[in-house]
């Protein structure tokens, strides 16, 4: 029998499959699925459980580099020290990588139930290769560290080792060495760099590699014949090392072609597996700007998914805008109208022109705020329709003389 398919079936990895698996899933499914509206963002999001996942598996590719090093002497005296490295990692790494796939087939129903349209395409199932081959360097740091100390406490150690240089170089500035995944809001308009994403697949192959040639080559006291082939994948890791740090360190790029607008006065441009939200977001935004007409003041004329900062007509919208029941709108549309340089202290022009006009739009749209009528201008409070609308018009006026 194949040695491979042999420790597949022997393998601590399938013993403890169901806690890889349970870990996948209670990490998936007991989170926040916000990202289920997007394939790019889910497929990307999925992948910082590694961030768990690694640390676990290192600690169980370690028990069974303990377990290999029980037959040491046989293996040393046969000559098969790498062979067997290599099949254990096969075998570990094949049992891993099967829960990893089950928590992302999981991560890939829920937007589908989500309604979500299309299917994932090729950059989205690129994005798990980078993760699972960074699952591999851990895989082979836990197993040669088992097998080079012979100690039950290898595993537990290791565990911990892996998950606190893992979380130190997340924070750090060596962490393009460790981020393959983890988005905290939508990726519309974005993409995880392919360029960054090959360089990790290349670096964490080659560390996989060289750690296990390091495991069989220290085994035999350095005395392998294979010492050239040590040193020449040491010396292709660092070459990769030093390609990935020198990378753009921003790990997402823009994506053009992502976005569809529809309708004029204003403008709403959603991303394409959020269009059917278009509808229902154009029914909530109405009543703002047609307030804002009754004044003279031009309302802005797109509202667009992808936007980063407010601008001259245009207001970005963010996830809870879009799909959300409730009316939270009041600020993106009030932000088209100042900009961050206005300073926002208590009792000053802008603050007052801010909570007037936070007031009065509020009032006239007939949605909900936290400004209470306390320090409004009475004017908006309780004067007349032409009272209300000037004093509404010399507010909006104020906002715009704060941005310049």
């Amino acid at each position: 029998m194949n040695i491979t398919a042999l420790l597949l079936r022997r393998s601590a990895g399938r013993a403890l499959f169901p806690v890889l698996a349970a870990l996948v899933l209670g990490n998936t499914l007991l989170r926040s699925m916000s990202w289920r509206y997007e394939w790019m963002w889910a497929a990307y999001q999925y992948n910082f459980t590694v961030m768990l996942l690694g640390p676990l598996f290192a600690g169980i590719a370690s028990w069974e580099g303990y377990r290999l090093s029980r037959s040491h002497a046989f293996l040393l005296s046969h000559q098969r020290t790498a062979r067997m490295l290599a099949a254990a990692w096969a075998a570990l790494f094949a049992w891993c990588a099967a829960a990893f796939v089950l928590g992302l087939a999981v991560v890939y129903a829920i937007v589908a139930a989500a309604g979500t349209p299309g299917l994932p395409g090729g950059r989205e199932a690129l994005t798990a290769v980078p993760a699972l081959a960074f699952l591999g360097v851990e895989g082979a740091l836990g197993l040669v560290a088992g097998w080079a100390s012979r100690s039950r406490l290898a595993a537990p150690l290791t565990a911990i080792v892996v998950f606190t240089g893992s979380i130190w170089l997340y924070t750090s500035d060596f962490a393009p060495f460790v981020v393959v995944g983890g988005a905290s809001g939508s990726l519309i308009g974005l993409q995880p760099r392919i360029g960054t994403q090959v360089a990790q697949i290349v670096c964490y192959t080659l560390v996989t590699l060289t750690v296990l040639a390091l495991g069989s080559w220290a085994a035999t006291s350095r005395r392998s014949p294979h010492t050239a082939a040590v040193v020449a994948l040491s010396f292709l890791v660092a070459g990769s090392a030093v390609h990935l740090a020198a990378r753009p360190p921003l790990m997402l790029e823009a994506r053009t072609g992502d976005v569809v607008c529809t309708g004029e006065a204003p403008r709403i441009c959603l991303g394409r597996s959020y269009t059917r939200f278009g509808p229902g977001l154009r029914s909530r935004i109405t009543p703002y700007t047609e307030a804002l007409e009754s004044i003279g003041i031009e309302p802005p004329a797109q509202f667009r998914q992808d936007a980063v900062h407010a601008s001259d007509g245009v207001v970005p919208v963010d996830l809870g805008d879009v799909t959300s029941g409730d009316d939270r709108l009041l600020g993106s549309v009030l932000g088209a109208y100042y900009d961050d340089r206005c300073e926002m202290r208590p009792g000053s022009d802008f603050q007052r022109a801010f909570d007037n006009s936070v007031y009065w739009l509020a009032e006239a749209a007939g949605s909900a705020t936290y400004v209470g009528s306390e320090g409004v201008a009475p004017a908006i409070v309780r004067g007349t329709p032409d009272q209300k609308a000037g004093a509404a018009r010399r507010a909006f006026a104020e906002l715009a003389d704060c941005r310049g």
